[in-house]
């Protein structure tokens, strides 16, 4: 089954009830009420530049429960139900703060090593809302991880930058100008400098970064604005 069908499938699966609590969720979109207001959204003041001389970052969250605890279930525990319920809460939390649509998105891509193993690239698949109600592409052979790097989790920063050279390889010159680099979580931006870098070599004009969530330290009492949790898909 391709993946645009599995997703299909997997967004029929959502019932009248809160993804996370269980009680009558809102119409048209996966969460009650009380579960929208309550989780770690990232305001767009908090969406600093990334360090190293990242380009311009946006993240739906900042790394923490239940969002942190749900990325990891999905990731280890291939739980694919919950994937579509925060691919549906990361373009809620995205799309509000975009200043200008981009003309593609690429999907931080999986050794095909890694990717077999998994059986799913949860970058992609988080990137599937976004992409659909954008109305444009999504990238998945532009670039290709060529290199079977360690996973980032276990490395210092100093040690993820070196993971990471020559572990992509830029394939097809992309039509487009403005490119959005999406992964599932933005830690150091090592990952995300080495593919910026390696679109800019390649004549794209400009890049930036999309993320489900950003490991920075944040209290919910900093949070003073939620998105609107109105359906636009």
């Amino acid at each position: 089954m391709k993946a645009a069908a599995v997703w299909q499938a997997l967004q029929q699966t959502l019932t009248p009830n809160c993804a996370f609590c269980g009680l009558p969720r809102i119409v048209g979109y996966p969460l009650c009420t009380h579960c929208h207001e309550d989780l770690p959204w990232l305001p767009p003041e908090q969406n600093l530049p990334l360090p190293g001389g990242c380009p311009a970052s946006v993240s739906a969250f900042a790394y923490q429960p239940p969002i942190s605890s749900l990325l990891l279930s999905i990731k280890f525990g291939k739980n694919l139900r919950e994937l579509a319920t925060l691919g549906e809460l990361t373009a809620t939390g995205i799309l509000p703060q975009l200043a200008k649509v981009p003309d593609a998105i690429l999907p931080v891509p999986l050794h095909n090593a890694r990717l077999h193993k998994r059986g799913f690239n949860q970058a992609l698949e988080l990137a599937r809302p976004l992409a659909k109600q954008l109305g444009i592409p999504l990238l998945t052979r532009t670039i290709t991880r060529s290199k079977a790097t360690l996973p980032q989790t276990e490395l210092d920063s100093s040690q993820r930058q070196h993971n990471l050279q020559q572990a992509f390889q830029f394939h097809t010159a992309a039509p487009y100008r403005h490119i959005a680099i999406f992964d599932d979580v933005i830690t150091t931006g090592a990952t995300a400098r080495e593919l910026a870098a390696l679109l800019l070599a390649n004549g794209i004009e400009q890049v930036e970064i999309w993320s489900c969530a950003r490991t920075i330290l944040r209290s919910k009492a900093e949070a003073d604005t939620t998105p609107s949790f109105a359906h636009t898909g």
